[in-house]
């Protein structure tokens, strides 16, 4: 396949560089760079041996990644809305996840990864249940996926619940190229330290990473000082939780020493601005966490809380928080915001993620300028950030395969996936009986 005349938009350094052609060959880019000359050789009988995509006009970028989020909550989005944390948790979401089956975290990670690969999303890291069915909706709708199986070191089944995380991280691990597996110990507050010693011991004996919940509200902090005389990520650096690879979602509230250490044990750190805007909680994490040099990429958090699974969206409300905690419009700017639409591939494994260029990965998106609200594109990388939507979204590649055209999804039946959804949302978002399965402050964790 071969991208021709593209304006390659490169996020770290801020340059267009315009009549770019692309070369893909074997899931990966092998040529960049004018006029490329075609493919040499007989084409096969089956067809031309190259395919050609016009992108005269469009920006080419890397694909984007959504660092942390929990794709099948598509089935609970709009179903907890204008409440607290607290009541988020256990007035409505963890009661009806005792609802929750195997076949719905299919339909909603289905859902999710329609959307997603729609809006140029080409990686996430997904942090949920039944990773298995979460497995195959990704193999099917042709996302890149590393799946953590949510678990829990407290209440109601588990110790069940962990097995079973741990069962489908040995079954599933190198399965498929583009699925890779994480252990997924649910959080600092709702996993004791001595399972997150034995989540440590098990991804360090099985080379796999860590993806985590910590330090997501000022109140798990005051928990953990008040009862341990630790942070939360204190707490999880003496459980052996910090190393290389670990993926810690939202460490909004980390101290300053907190976010040294991060970057002391090469942890990464997923940040969803949307979710905490909604719950009206203004903090200056984002700005601290760059001056720090910590390792950031951008996460949605699940749809039941931020409603979308837009990075584009997320990068935006991110720039927007980081200006708003500091009451400072140079905090955040666009320098420090667009290389964190791809960044997260790096902190998932892939050192060259978000750079095209010879070797990469071949997930790349082509965005259509030619809609009012990119023109008259005076700056294509302030239009990208703060204007750019999913109906700019023209072509996406996953792995070196078109899986959107012409704003088209080609891997997945909408309309059927539309009604199956619809189907199962009643029984969900009923109140299930026995309240809700854990507690947003659970005593003495």
């Amino acid at each position: 396949m071969i991208i021709r005349g593209a304006t390659l938009l490169d996020l770290d350094t801020l340059r267009p560089r315009e009549g770019t052609d692309v070369r893909i060959a074997g899931g990966r880019v092998a040529e960049v760079g004018p006029g490329l000359a075609p493919m040499t050789g007989a084409p096969p009988a089956a067809g031309p041996h190259e395919q050609s995509i016009d992108a005269r006009g469009m920006y080419l970028i890397p694909g984007l990644v959504n660092t942390h989020a929990h794709v099948a909550m598509t089935l609970l989005r709009g179903a907890a809305e204008d409440v607290n944390e607290a009541q988020w948790f256990d007035e409505h979401v963890w009661v009806y996840e005792r609802n929750l089956e195997p076949e719905d975290v299919y339909v909603g990670t289905l859902l999710g990864a329609a959307e997603m690969l729609l809006g140029g999303v080409t990686w996430v890291a997904d942090h949920y249940f039944a990773m298995d069915r979460a497995w195959q909706a990704y193999r099917e709708a042709g996302l890149r996926a590393d799946l953590a199986w949510a678990s829990f070191g407290v209440g109601e089944g588990w110790e069940a619940r962990l097995e079973q995380a741990l069962a489908f991280a040995a079954e599933y691990r190198g399965r498929d190229p583009r699925l890779a597996v994480s252990l997924g110990p649910h959080s600092a507050h709702l996993c004791p330290p001595a399972i997150l010693r034995r989540m440590a011991r098990e991804a360090a004996e099985k080379d796999l990473r860590l993806h985590l919940h910590v330090a997501e509200t000022g109140e798990q902090v005051e928990d953990s000082v008040a009862e341990r005389g630790l942070t939360p990520v204190e707490g999880l650096d003496e459980a052996g939780v910090l190393h290389p690879g670990t993926l810690l979602a939202h460490a909004y509230y980390a101290t300053d020493e907190d976010l040294a250490l991060i970057v002391a044990r090469g942890c990464g750190v997923a940040h969803c601005a949307k979710t905490y805007l909604k719950f009206g909680d203004v903090h200056d994490f984002l700005p601290r966490a760059l001056q720090a040099g910590v390792a950031v990429g951008l996460g949605t958090d699940g749809p039941a809380s931020n409603n979308t699974l837009s990075i584009l969206e997320a990068a935006r409300c991110a720039a927007l928080l980081a200006k708003s905690s500091w009451d400072d419009a140079t905090a955040a700017p666009l320098a420090a915001v667009l290389p964190l639409l791809a960044a997260g591939g790096r902190l998932l494994g892939e050192p060259g993620y978000g750079r095209i260029e010879a070797g990469s990965l071949a997930d790349l998106v082509l965005i259509d300028p030619a809609t009012p609200n990119m023109q008259p594109a005076q700056n294509p990388f302030a239009d990208l950030l703060y204007s750019a939507g999913e109906r700019n979204v023209h072509t996406v590649i996953v792995d070196g395969k078109v899986v959107v055209e012409a704003g088209m999804l080609l891997t997945v039946d909408l309309p059927g996936l539309y009604a199956e959804a619809r189907r199962r949302v009643g029984r969900l978002t009923r109140k299930a009986p026995g309240g809700p399965m854990q507690r947003y402050r659970p005593p003495g964790v």
